[in-house]
């Protein structure tokens, strides 16, 4: 019966290890699609967002834990969520997270279940006391995400909609009145209400009326077979992780404090959940009470433990070389409260810095002002063996006559009752005994040249610790340091005799002070009023530009002009200023533009604004930074130049139309050579047939000559058609390939000439520029040396050579022996309409669109007169050379 039970277990445990296995036509689809596109959201808090261009957040945690569960490796695509759905309904992508199930989109959608269940609250103005319940909205204007699930049904219920791509658009739509309410989920609602500053706004409570937000993977109907991939490697995710992750993403408020932690790492806190320490009484820093440290130290470890999901156990120690003492018997992992000193450094590793405080002289009236420790050359001074201050003394004042005690507060009473001068001590503990102890003849009357910082102590074979540690004290920010001290550090006032003399100086100091402030205020008086008048004509003056005017404080909008309003598309100044001026960038510009702010050029660049109404139009801006009535500040210039783009690509194409013509003369009169052998083959056949001596085997040998010459026929059409076609010029292409199609596409004419091309390729690498647009500034290269050589009756040559220099930079150099260029005119030739030839030969436009081309493509270009030796034989010509940056 026993064996049974043990038998009937082992199938169990089988059954459950391999009940999510990926069966053989999910591992074959695994291995012939590697790479998945999936669209994700690049501003849903704490879920998935971008900040400082850095993708995080909990579903992107997911997400890698499906790749190393599945083997795919997932194409990210971040948008927001209307460019992110309508992606997906457009099959440009092939996995959409972040989607919640309805029965519409299970029309053209397969959904895994949810990995998460997000609650939708309503946010409105703290004035407002109508809202109750859904009944109240009822003919109220709402904020809601664009393409959310719940639209139509909002409708239904009688609320009118507007429809907004961020949650701070959102909440600035009932800030500024255009709607009543707004919803979202209580993370990203609460962080448009803090990060702008929307005080007047409150969350109002959950809203109930709607299914909560279920966030899952979905893929397209027809494709289940990647769904079915993505929800076993879902159900491959244990509790205990979703359970951290939502710990480390969601759980915490403090959403500037999320950390990235590597695998490692998450691994090692799965690991070692409980991680031990100890501290002994070191108030207000450590305060050991019910077996936990609380005070200062405390606080830093409850933050460190929030924001790695590490739980810290305490050991108690009897005094702090116990402490120590347990630290290197390793019945601790860390010491919480250690310096730098090199004592301590030899321990183990050392965490970085959470905390700095001043050492200070603690004294009684005999002292009124200590410049430092020499001061007290002659006094007793009173320290706790073994601590910081009592090791700094040592070290640096060995002359110093001390009094040593067991703890600071024995130390601080042996001043109080004269047993000693002063004491040296940390400035937080210092204060709090002092206030505990009563002891009002003390007071702090200069600091030692000392600071101690405060580190943890950690294991020497524990790294990932000391790096998780690190991380966790980076993120905590200058206001929750803040507020830490303030809750444990109070100052004493401690009273003293009067001293009537300093009262008569304090009095009269402040007469005289108090003379010179009102005749300030009226200078200032008359200050204002004059700058209120000069301000008055800078804004004229702004306003008569045509150019869009911005002036910026840390990115934060605080003037434009009426240029701008008009060409973002806004109403009124009041709705730009206070924005971020990344919020009038297209997503792919504004890299860029961060660059540029910091940068020191101010030369004009072009960019993409994003209007109020979500256009994309293409400008020109100019910068610079600039200090103002004592503000850093940027002033940026932008200009229209939609007009201008749109006359640059027609002049592109009148070139490219114009090598093209000329080349399809060329292969015209190459392409009767392949056209005559398939005509007379196929006419042979005929005639064998009609005199009865058709031999199949010739017939076979014939018809391989038919396909070579078919082949280069349609090589050369597939050439034409890459050509002609348009492309991104930030796009990828390899150098190998583009001489290769260079040369296809110009034999015919070079050949046309009689001219001997001489190739000399070693690159095969990718760089960044676009094929087409760099294939037709070649060629426009090219068919000048063509034209140049045309009258030449002697050797014709055209060398084309592609190599690396010594900065590894790709260089593509096109030489001839045509004779050279006029130096009176080589400098102009890249000028627009400059031509040396006849009107109906040339417009003057190839060698100018050839530059333009080749500064987009991030590369420069160079002409230059050139005599050279090839074959023994001397020439003169030009060399153009190209280089990739």
């Amino acid at each position: 019966m026993c064996f049974k039970r043990v038998f009937l277990f082992f199938l169990l445990f089988l059954s459950t290890l391999y009940a999510q296995a990926f069966n053989k036509a999910e591992k074959q689809w695994i291995s012939q699609n590697p790479v998945v596109s999936i669209s994700m959201l690049n501003n849903f808090e704490p879920f998935s967002y971008e900040t400082r261009d850095i993708h995080k957040g909990f579903t992107l945690d997911i997400l890698k834990r499906v790749e190393k569960i599945s083997g795919l490796k997932f194409d990210i695509k971040t948008s927001k969520w209307s460019e992110a759905i309508s992606n997906f309904e457009e099959k440009r992508v092939d996995v959409i997270s972040e989607i919640s199930y309805t029965k519409e989109r299970s029309k053209y959608a397969a959904f895994t279940t949810a990995y998460y269940e997000i609650p939708t609250f309503i946010f409105g103005l703290k004035s407002d006391t109508n809202f109750k319940s859904v009944k109240n909205l009822k003919g109220k204007v709402v904020a809601v995400s664009r393409g959310l699930f719940y639209i139509k049904l909002l409708k239904e219920l009688g609320i009118k909609v507007i429809e907004l791509d961020s949650s701070f658009e959102k909440a600035q739509a009932v800030v500024t009145g255009k709607a009543d309410y707004f919803l979202a989920s209580y993370t990203t609602g609460q962080k448009a209400i803090s990060d702008n500053t929307f005080y007047t706004l409150k969350v109002l409570g959950e809203f109930t009326a709607i299914k909560k937000e279920d966030l899952r993977f979905a893929t397209h109907k027809e494709n289940s077979i990647l769904r079915d991939i993505l929800q076993k490697s879902l159900n491959k995710i244990t509790q205990e992780e979703l359970t951290f992750l939502a710990k480390k993403w969601i759980n915490n408020n403090k959403f500037d404090s999320q950390i990235d932690f590597t695998p490692e790492e998450v691994a090692f806190i799965r690991a070692n959940p409980i991680v031990k320490y100890s501290e002994v009484n070191w108030k207000p820093l450590s305060i050991i009470e019910d077996n936990r440290m609380k005070g200062i130290m405390g606080e830093y470890l409850d933050l460190v433990a929030q924001r790695t999901g590490l739980k810290f156990e305490f050991v108690p120690s009897k005094s702090w070389p116990h402490v120590l003492e347990q630290f290197k018997e390793r019945k601790i992992d860390i010491v919480p409260g250690v310096g730098s000193s090199p004592q301590e450094k030899q321990l183990g590793l050392i965490s970085n810095r959470y905390a700095k405080y001043p050492f200070v002289i603690v004294t009684d009236d005999r002292y009124t002002y200590l410049e430092s420790l020499m001061d007290l050359k002659d006094a007793v001074i009173a320290v706790p063996k073994s601590y910081t201050s009592y090791n700094f003394i040592v070290k640096n004042y060995p002359e110093m006559n001390l009094l040593i005690t067991e703890d600071i507060p024995e130390a601080l009473i042996a001043v109080e009752n004269g047993k000693a001068d002063a004491f040296v001590g940390h400035i937080a503990t210092s204060l709090y005994y002092i206030s505990e102890l009563h002891l009002k003849n003390l007071k702090v009357a200069g600091t030692a040249i000392f600071d101690i910082e405060h580190h943890y102590l950690i294991q020497k074979d524990m790294p990932l610790l000391l790096s998780i540690i690190n991380k966790a004290f980076n993120s905590i920010s200058l206001q929750e340091r803040k507020d830490i001290n303030a809750n444990w550090i109070q100052t004493t006032v401690v009273e003293k005799k009067i001293d009537y003399k300093l009262v008569f100086l304090v009095f009269f100091s402040f007469i005289i002070i108090l003379a010179v402030f009102v005749y300030r205020q009226n200078i200032l008086k008359k200050y204002n009023e004059r700058l209120k008048d000069s301000y008055a004509d800078i804004e004229s003056i702004m306003n008569s530009t045509m150019e869009a005017i911005l002036i910026t404080e840390n990115r934060k909008c605080i003037e434009v002009n009426d240029s701008a309003v008009k060409l973002f598309g806004y109403s009124s100044k009041e709705e730009m200023i206070g924005q971020d001026l990344l919020n009038f960038i297209a997503k792919d510009y504004r890299k860029l533009v961060k660059s540029k702010i910091t940068a020191t050029v101010k030369e004009p660049y072009e960019l993409e604004i994003l209007t109020a109404k979500g256009k994309n139009i293409q400008t020109l801006g100019k910068g610079a930074n600039l200090k103002l009535s004592g503000k850093n500040v940027r002033i940026s210039s932008i200009i229209d130049i939609t007009d201008i783009k749109s006359k640059e690509r027609l002049l592109i194409e009148q070139s490219k139309m114009a090598a093209l013509g000329e080349m399809i003369g060329h292969i015209a009169h190459q392409w009767r050579q392949p056209l005559s052998v398939i005509t007379v083959v196929a006419t042979s056949w005929e005639v064998y047939d009609e005199l009865g001596t058709l031999d199949k085997k010739k017939v076979l040998e014939e018809g391989k000559l038919i396909l070579s010459n078919a082949k280069y026929l349609s090589q050369t059409i597939d050439d034409f058609r890459q050509f002609i076609k348009g492309e991104n010029s930030s796009s990828k292409f390899n150098v190998k390939d583009l001489i290769g199609n260079l040369t296809r596409l110009v034999n015919p004419s070079i050949q046309n000439e009689q001219i001997t091309l001489v190739l000399n390729n070693s690159i095969d690498r990718e760089l960044l520029g676009g094929q087409n647009n760099l294939l037709q500034a070649l060629i426009n290269i090219i068919n000048n040396s063509i034209d140049a050589l045309k009258q030449q009756k002697n050797e014709k040559f055209i060398f084309l050579d592609v190599k690396e220099n010594e900065d590894k930079k790709v260089q593509i150099i096109i030489k001839d022996n045509a004779g050279g260029i006029d130096k009176n005119i080589i400098d102009k030739i890249f000028e627009p309409y400059f031509t040396t030839k006849h009107q109906s030969q040339g417009t003057g436009l190839g060698l100018y669109m050839t530059y333009s081309i080749i500064e987009k493509a991030n590369a420069s270009i160079k002409v230059e007169n050139c005599d050279y030796t090839y074959n023994k034989n001397k020439y003169k010509g030009v060399t153009f050379t190209i280089t990739f940056q």
